[in-house]
């Protein structure tokens, strides 16, 4: 339902009046809604029971906030105005942007495709499980691996500015980092809970499934760490399509009732099996030394992350499950994230996207690899697609890795596949002598 069918326009403090569009987001704390101006958007807060939380004290919180030593020009999107009437305040939020649940595949989309009654393409007709391969649908409907990457990468670039900044973001989750549809602005969008790490106390939010264990368990607070897990257990549902902690132990326990997880918990913590899971109880599915949980579902790890990023995956949810110091630093996700992005491939024939130094045909519909560049320095490598006439080489190609800059064009290169030639575009600076190129022929 059109949120603007049953609510008036909402007036804020200095007296704008602001008309509600489409819901665009919901969680645990609040519910954002975009507004007739395509670059703002309005959050009001929930109590317990899903209805505007009138007790809450926006007015000292966003003071609060609004006095945080933040970095600058970091796309956080921070309270402009309180609404005068209802609670709630308007933020920013740039035109066409969308939450990264976007790339889950909610009831209702599920739904909207079931309704479209869709003829699959020939890559995913064959496969007998249609809920699987509606996902795999909308996984390549909604960019694939490397989209994904892409947006993962700039959402753990700024997560690691608020850290080093000393901050905490608090509550991250597909619902609160944005993305631009035709673009890669990134932006955290909730910046409710944003605040110094203390030594101890401090407000502790998490949205369900996405807390860290000593958060869910009432043992510690929030901290970067903690910022590390709920990032991870995102990024790893995005990419593999599955949830890091519900495996078979969870899966199969729904078909016998009697198992092991019968048995109360020692901490009198609820004996749900997806509680515990999610808790951090249970091993990671893809734990190295305990396969007692492993993973039954989603797509092939190797598939949709490099070493270095199985790795992260493998270090924060294995010992850094119950050592939180173990968990690698946000800086590392945006550096391993970026890399494999720059490591992947676009498929034309089906939209999916994989690594090009792994596979010599997609894995996915089987097609030949198609021919491809690949501009290499010392700080790393990127693929660049023989369609390419024209492409900008990052800032990170050629420098230590900056999570403000890495996207920022150091140079320009002019390829030419037939040739095999790649030259500095009219105009640009002379490429730098570290700096190759080789050209790869498509695979037969």
């Amino acid at each position: 339902m059109d949120k603007t069918e049953w609510t008036p326009p909402l007036c804020d403090e200095y007296g704008n009046r602001h008309e509600l569009a489409d819901e665009l987001a919901r969680g645990g704390q609040g519910v954002v809604f975009r507004t007739k101006d395509a670059d703002l958007a309005i959050k009001q807060p929930l109590n317990p029971q899903g209805e505007p939380d009138t007790n809450i004290n926006l007015r000292h919180r966003f003071q609060n906030i609004r006095l945080l030593p933040l970095p600058p020009r970091i796309p956080v999107s921070l309270p402009l105005a309180i609404l005068r009437d209802q609670p709630g305040y308007v933020m920013r939020l740039l035109n066409d942007m969308s939450p990264f649940s976007v790339f889950d595949l909610d009831g209702k989309t599920k739904k909207d495709l079931e309704r479209q009654q869709l003829t699959l393409p020939g890559w995913l007709a064959g496969i007998p499980d249609k809920s699987l391969a509606l996902r795999l649908f909308h996984y390549a409907r909604t960019g694939s691996t490397r989209r994904r990457l892409l947006a993962l990468s700039e959402c753990a670039a700024i997560l690691a500015r608020l850290h080093c900044s000393g901050m905490v973001y608090g509550d991250i989750s597909s619902n609160n980092a944005f993305i631009g549809a035709q673009s890669n602005d990134v932006w955290l969008i909730d910046a409710d809970n944003l605040r110094f790490e203390m030594a101890s106390g401090g407000v502790s939010v998490y949205t369900p499934t996405y807390g860290a264990p000593e958060v869910v368990r009432g043992t510690d607070t929030s901290r970067p760490r903690s910022d590390c897990w709920a990032f991870a257990v995102m990024a790893f549902k995005s990419l593999a399509l599955c949830h890091p902690f519900i495996g078979k132990k969870v899966l199969e326990s729904e078909e016998d009732d009697s198992g092991w997880d019968a048995e109360p918990s020692k901490d009198a913590q609820a004996a749900d099996l997806y509680e515990r899971a999610y808790a951090g109880y249970l091993p990671f599915i893809d734990d190295a030394k305990d396969d007692s949980n492993a993973g039954v579902g989603g797509l092939p790890r190797q598939l949709v992350a490099t070493p270095g990023l199985r790795r992260l995956f493998q270090e924060t949810f294995g010992a850094g499950r119950l050592q939180p110091h173990c968990r690698p630093a946000m800086a590392f996700w945006a550096l391993e994230l970026k890399k494999a992005f720059d490591r992947s491939l676009h498929c034309d024939a089906c939209t999916m996207s994989y690594l090009f130094d792994e596979h010599t045909c997609c894995p996915y519909c089987q097609a030949p690899r198609p021919p491809f560049a690949c501009a290499r320095t010392s700080r790393g490598e990127i693929a660049i697609p023989a369609r390419t006439q024209h492409f900008a080489l990052p800032h990170r190609l050629f420098h230590p890795f900056s999570f403000e800059h890495n996207e920022t064009q150091a140079y320009e290169v002019d390829l030419d596949f037939t040739a095999k030639t790649a030259r500095p575009v009219r105009g640009t600076p002379a490429f730098p002598d570290t700096l190759t190129f080789t050209f790869e022929a498509g695979a037969q």
